[in-house]
C-alpha cells in the first residue's frame, strides 16, 4: 500500500497506551454508582450527585488541561496525568468515603492532562488535510474501546466476586502499564512533518515538571470540595461553559480568514448539539444500570453478568459496528455520497433517542410479572451504539480538522466539556424520578423508568430531527467536502 495511505506508527503506540487507560476509566465509571450504594451504603441521590460532578469534572477539567498539554508540551501533560491518575485509583482501593473523594479528585486531575494530551498527539502524527484522519480516529477510537470493554468486564466480575478493591487494583495497574508504555516508547511517537507537540515555551524541562504538579495539586484540592459540593460544581459548569462560548466566538473572529471563522462557528454549533447525546449517553452507566440491577434478569446466555458490567455491551457494540460502519463510509465515499459531518451528529441523536423509547416500549409490553430478560438491554446497547459512532470519534476528528494552529488543545478541551455537561444532566434526569433507596416492586418502580426513558428517548430523537433541518448551514460555513477513508 502506498504510504500515503499508511497509519503512522505513533497512532498504534498511542491507541495502545491510551487503551491501557481506558480500562481503567471505564471501570470507575461503570462501577462508581453502584459502588457507592453497594459498598460505602449512599443513599442514590447522594451517588448520582457524585457521579454526575465526577462526569462533569472529568471532561469540565481537560479545558485547561487542554490548554496547559499545548503550552507546556503535550508528552510532558500525558505523563504527569498518568501518575497523578494511577495514585487516585489506589485511594479508592482503601473503601471509604473520604478515600473515595480523594481518589476521585486525582482521577479527574489526572484525566485533565492525560485525554487532551494523546487526542492532540494522535491528531498532529497526521497532516491537518490529511485523507486519512477520520479512518485514523475511527481506529483509535474502536481499539481504545476495547480496553474500555475488558476493564469494564472484568472489573466488573472481580468487584462481584472478589469485592470492589480486587477490581480497583486492576485498574490501577493498567494505569501503571500504560505509564511505563509512554515512557518507553516517547522517541517513535513523532508528530507529522511541519507540526509540533514540544511545548510552545522556552522553559527548563525541571519547570515545566513544577509548574503542571503545583497547578494539578491546587485542581486537585478544589475537586475535592466540589465532590462534597456537588451544586456548585454544577452551577461552576453552566458558568464555564457559557464563557468558552463566548471565548471561541471572539477567536473566531479574529481569524484573518473567513474561512477559519466559519470553520470554528461550525465547530462550536456542533459541540453544543452533541451536548444532547452525551446526556443520553451518561445515563448509561449510572441510571441504566441501578434500572438493569434492580429490575433486570441479568443473566444473559445463562451466564449471570453483574450489573455494571453491562455498560461494556456499549463498547462492544462500537468495535463490531464500528468496523461495518468503516467499510460503509469506504463504499459511500468511492461512491461520493459520504453524509456530511452534520448530518451524522443529528442522525446519532435519533438512533440513542430510539434506542431508550425502545427500552421504555420494550418494559411497558413486558409488564411487571418478572423482571426485563437481559437481552432487550443487550439490543439497547447496539443501538446506542451505533449512535456514538457517528459522532465519538468523528468529532475528536473534527477538532483537528477544523481548528486553527494553536487552538487545537483549547478546541479539544471545550469539546470534552460538552461532555461534561451532558454528564451533569444526566445526574439531574436520574434524580428526577425520585426512586426510593431499596429494591421494590416491579410494578412502583418501572412506570418511573419508563416514562424517564420515553421522555428523553423522544426528546433526543425530535432534537435530531431539527438539526437536519440546519445541515445545508453547517455544510457550508464548514465547506464540507467528503473524506476519503481507506478500507480497514
Amino acid at each position: 500500500m502506498n504510504s500515503t495511505y499508511r497509519h503512522p506508527q505513533g497512532l498504534w503506540l498511542l491507541t495502545m497506551c491510551y487503551s491501557l487507560f481506558m480500562a481503567a476509566f471505564g471501570g470507575i465509571i461503570a462501577s462508581l454508582v453502584l459502588y457507592q450504594t453497594e459498598q460505602l451504603h449512599l443513599n442514590t441521590d447522594i451517588a448520582y450527585s457524585v457521579f454526575s460532578a465526577a462526569m462533569a469534572l472529568l471532561w469540565i477539567l481537560p479545558v485547561g488541561g487542554g490548554y496547559l498539554a499545548g503550552k507546556l508540551g503535550y508528552a510532558h501533560a500525558a505523563r504527569l496525568g498518568l501518575v497523578i491518575a494511577f495514585l487516585g485509583m489506589l485511594c479508592f482501593c482503601i473503601n471509604s468515603i473520604q478515600a473515595t473523594y480523594v481518589g476521585l479528585a486525582l482521577f479527574v486531575v489526572g484525566n485533565a492532562l492525560t485525554t487532551p494530551a494523546i487526542w492532540c498527539m494522535v491528531d498532529f502524527c497526521y497532516p491537518k488535510e490529511s485523507v486519512l484522519r477520520e479512518a485514523g480516529f475511527t481506529l483509535f477510537y474502536l481499539f481504545f474501546n476495547v480496553g474500555g470493554v475488558v476493564g469494564i468486564f472484568l472489573g466488573g466480575w472481580l468487584a462481584s466476586v472478589y469485592g470492589f478493591s480486587v477490581e480497583f487494583a486492576l485498574d490501577s495497574a493498567c494505569l501503571l502499564a500504560a505509564l511505563l508504555l509512554i515512557l518507553l516508547c516517547q522517541k517513535k511517537i513523532v508528530p507529522y512533518q511541519g507540526r509540533s507537540i514540544a511545548p510552545q515555551v522556552s522553559w527548563s524541562a525541571n519547570k515545566i515538571l513544577a509548574s503542571l504538579i503545583g497547578i494539578a495539586v491546587i485542581s486537585t484540592l478544589i475537586s475535592i470540595q466540589l465532590f462534597k459540593y456537588t451544586t456548585a460544581n454544577n452551577v461552576l459548569m453552566v458558568v464555564f461553559i457559557v464563557a468558552m462560548v463566548m471565548v471561541l466566538f471572539r477567536k473566531a473572529y479574529q481569524q484573518p480568514k473567513g474561512m477559519a471563522r466559519n470553520k470554528l462557528l461550525a465547530f462550536i454549533a456542533l459541540a453544543l448539539i452533541s451536548i444532547t447525546f452525551w446526556t443520553l449517553y451518561s445515563l448509561e452507566p449510572s441510571f441504566l444500570s441501578v434500572f438493569v440491577a434492580n429490575n433486570v434478569d441479568t443473566r444473559f446466555l445463562g451466564i449471570n453478568i453483574p450489573a455494571a458490567s453491562y455498560f461494556a455491551f456499549d463498547g462492544v457494540f462500537v468495535i463490531l459496528v464500528g468496523l461495518v460502519l468503516s467499510r460503509v463510509w469506504f463504499y459511500l465515499n468511492m461512491k461520493g455520497r459520504n453524509p456530511s459531518l452534520s448530518i451524522k451528529f443529528a442522525l446519532s441523536l435519533i438512533i440513542i433517542g430510539l434506542g431508550f423509547a425502545f427500552i421504555a416500549l420494550a418494559t411497558k409490553l413486558h409488564g411487571n410479572a418478572s423482571p426485563l430478560p437481559a437481552y432487550i438491554i443487550v439490543i439497547g446497547y447496539a443501538i446506542f451504539s451505533t449512535g456514538e459512532l457517528l459522532v465519538g470519534p468523528l468529532g475528536i476528528s473534527m477538532v483537528g480538522s477544523l481548528a486553527p494552529a494553536g487552538l487545537e488543545g483549547l478546541m479539544m478541551g471545550f469539546w470534552q466539556l460538552c461532555i461534561g455537561i451532558g454528564g451533569v444532566a444526566a445526574g439531574y434526569i436520574a434524580m428526577a424520578p425520585n426512586l426510593p433507596d431499596k429494591p421494590m416492586a416491579l410494578s412502583l418502580t418501572n412506570p418511573l423508568y419508563i416514562h424517564v426513558f420515553m421522555y428523553v428517548g423522544l426528546g433526543a430523537a425530535i432534537i435530531g430531527l431539527i438539526v437536519l433541518l440546519f445541515v445545508p448551514m453547517l455544510a457550508r460555513l464548514m465547506r464540507e467536502l467528503p473524506p476519503v477513508v481507506p478500507q480497514l
